[in-house]
């Protein structure tokens, strides 16, 4: 089954399927090749080895899983094999989460802001890995497909919600596309990069909360740089043209007026230079 998966898998790039050819890899099994690679998003992938065509991925993909296999209640992701539409075994893969993931999601809860898992994976691992990170299991919506995923980030939009997606493979492409801030991360395949405003370089999930920390930061010195350049304009440009000359006889030589103004291109400067302190978190 591990031989026939990994050869399937070897052709696509969802995390899953690295797992597994990975897993392949680890246990020595030589990997036959094979031909008419097709990937089933957010279900699986059909190739060809030999003359057989073989299917890897959810149960709905065959016409037959015996009770034996339909009944495995394993913790991960149960990924079917088979052939002839038939599931011949399945193998489990686990999620390991990452340690920091638990902080960005309380770091993002503690902005005040909601945050959701839109998962391809069943109910129950779907649950179990929210209560984990710290998500509520209301805000947690399982066995969905790519289609899914999108109609679900436009039904936030639609009920007056500012939705921000974050994923890293070719199923979150869609969703990441239509949400009004996508964040991909580095570390997953180029279509959801693509797809995404936002690309963080680390596979990490502390960087969503770091990358709204940064942009609340540069929003306001945007608007302390506007306000200087307004007040300090409003402020000696009358002083420059000659205002306080009848009544104090006071005029601004040209040679103050140009520094003045290199004095204000220079504070606009500085305060923005103070982002350059800007500390991540993780």
């Amino acid at each position: 089954m591990l031989t026939a998966a990994a050869a399937v898998e070897s052709g696509s790039e969802h995390p899953i399927a690295r797992a597994i050819v990975r897993r392949a890899q680890d246990k020595g099994i030589k990997v036959p090749a094979i031909r008419d690679f097709e990937a089933l998003p957010g279900a699986g992938a059909v190739a060809t080895i030999k003359d057989t065509r073989v299917t890897v991925g959810r149960a709905d993909l065959f016409d037959e899983v015996p009770a034996e296999l339909a009944t495995l209640e394993r913790p991960g992701t149960t990924v079917f094999v088979g052939w002839d539409g038939v599931a011949r075994g399945a193998l489990t893969v686990a999620d390991e989460i990452r340690e920091t993931s638990g902080d960005a999601i309380r770091a993002l809860r503690a902005e005040g802001l909601q945050v959701w898992l839109l998962s391809g994976d069943n109910e129950h691992n779907a649950t179990t890995i929210a209560a984990q990170v710290g998500i509520d299991p209301e805000h947690v919506v399982a066995d969905v497909r790519p289609q899914d995923k999108h109609d679900e980030i436009a039904r936030l939009q639609d009920s007056g919600r500012v939705v921000a997606m974050v994923g890293d493979g070719i199923n979150d492409a869609p969703a990441l596309a239509e949400a009004d801030v996508g964040l991909a991360i580095g570390t997953g395949t180029d279509i959801a990069i693509e797809a995404a405003d936002v690309v963080l370089m680390s596979g990490s999930l502390t960087g969503v909360p770091n990358a709204i920390a940064l942009s609340k930061a540069t929003i306001g010195n945007i608007r302390q740089n506007l306000f200087w350049a307004f007040a300090y304009n409003t402020a000696l440009i009358p002083v420059a043209a000659g205002a306080l000359y009848p009544a104090y006889g006071i005029l601004l030589s040209p040679v103050f007026a140009a520094g003045a103004m290199a004095l204000s291109s220079v504070f606009v400067l500085g305060n923005a230079l103070r982002l350059k302190t800007f500390k991540v978190q993780g």
